[in-house]
């Protein structure tokens, strides 16, 4: 039988700047996106974190920056980790999403009517 999982928000391949920091860790460890949704990322990088560690997420969208709290929910060594964000502010909420629209070639402005 074969499994299919559908994903609670759609993913777009982009390579965003991240830094990843770890509680506890004065240093945080920069890599890039491979795939972003409002509900977390895969971030590419050789050195990898194990599953269910928690981390902060900080993603540069051209000057802004978006943060988020978020555990780590996939471990493939060598290519990167799948990270699910647990915590947003309602700002950093605000701007994710207009990224995630602006890498959506479906999405359509919301269409005024008189």
């Amino acid at each position: 039988m074969a499994y299919s999982k559908k994903r609670q928000y759609p993913r777009f391949k982009a390579s965003i700047p991240v830094e990843l920091r770890q509680p506890g860790v004065n240093v945080p460890l920069r890599a890039q996106t491979g795939d972003i949704c409002v509900g977390g990322c895969y971030v590419e990088m050789t050195s990898t974190q194990q599953v269910s560690k928690e981390v902060e997420v900080i993603l540069w969208v051209g000057q802004e920056k978006v943060v988020a709290q978020g555990v780590v929910v996939s471990n493939h060594p060598a290519f990167g980790n799948g990270i699910k964000f647990t915590n947003v502010s309602n700002e950093d909420r605000a701007r994710l999403q207009k990224l995630v629209d602006s890498l959506d070639p479906f999405h359509r402005a919301p269409q005024n009517k008189p």
